[in-house]
């Protein structure tokens, strides 16, 4: 077996190039085994080759040359386990990061490809949701509803107590549902949803629960609203339902314009 092989033959083993070895060499990651002083050209022992396939195998995890550099110069295989350990450890924290960035786009796409899967041409429709969580701030008396109690919402929304939230970009209202019949659209919060149910308690969080909607489109901020196509499923109501107003965002301009989802709860006693 050769005692000594070229920076080239050691290239084309581990398919490398030899600028990568003269970085490692440089940076003190794998100084060659010895170097002819009279042509300058280095050579590396069958050792050190195996060596330095340990730190190309390493540098796929992420490693940085001076972490893998560190951990085997100092030799020691139970310090190694433990410094791969919190590798994993990272990595484990970056897919669930990542994880949650995939359902955030996922829902994102469904978001802006709403409008188009539920066009009923402002007909009525029932559809089932399952259960949500809102952080809401209420609107109070002679306010605008539009942009106020958003202001006071979006401080609420990015204080100290929610840091742990997650919120997605997607607001609503909450309407007076005997107003919505008689055609008029009377907020009385302005919301954001939730991904999950928050960590936290708070007299602004409002769980709504799963079950049947009566659902219609408009864009009730920009143009008058026809309340009395609801009246009929509501004739023999026993209770005052929950109505939610769900923006989607069909500019990205004028806001006022956006289409709203109105939902009414429906179930017993409707």
């Amino acid at each position: 077996m050769k005692d000594r092989y070229t920076i080239g033959e050691v290239a084309a083993l581990l398919n490398i190039s030899p600028q990568t070895l003269r970085f490692y060499d440089k940076n003190g990651v794998v100084v060659p085994y010895c170097t002819d002083s009279k042509t300058g050209y280095r050579y590396y022992s069958y050792d050190q080759i195996c060596y330095i396939s340990r730190v190309k195998y390493l540098q796929q995890f992420g490693f940085s040359l001076e972490e893998i550099r560190d951990a085997l110069a100092a030799n020691d295989t139970r310090r190694f386990r433990t410094f791969l350990q919190r590798r994993r450890e990272s990595l484990q924290e970056e897919a669930r990061r990542i994880s949650d960035l995939l359902e955030d786009l996922d829902w994102y796409i469904d978001y802006y490809g709403y409008l188009d899967s539920h066009d009923y041409s402002g007909l009525p429709y029932r559809q089932q949701e399952p259960e949500r969580y809102l952080l809401a701030e209420p609107i109070r008396p002679g306010e605008d509803i539009y942009g106020t109690a958003g202001k006071r919402l979006t401080q609420m929304q990015h204080s100290g107590q929610f840091a742990d939230a997650h919120f997605l970009r997607c607001h609503g209202y909450l309407l007076d549902f005997h107003a919505l019949l008689d055609g008029r659209i009377l907020p009385t919060h302005y919301f954001v949803y939730l991904r999950r149910q928050p960590p936290m308690q708070h007299p602004d969080l409002i769980t709504i629960p799963a079950g049947p909607y009566l659902c219609m489109q408009a864009r009730i901020l920009a143009e008058p609203f026809n309340g009395r196509a609801l009246r009929p499923y509501f004739r023999n109501a026993r209770s005052v339902p929950l109505v939610l107003a769900n923006e989607y965002e069909d500019n990205f301009t004028s806001f006022r314009d956006c289409v709203y989802e109105i939902q009414i709860q429906t179930g017993p006693g409707f």
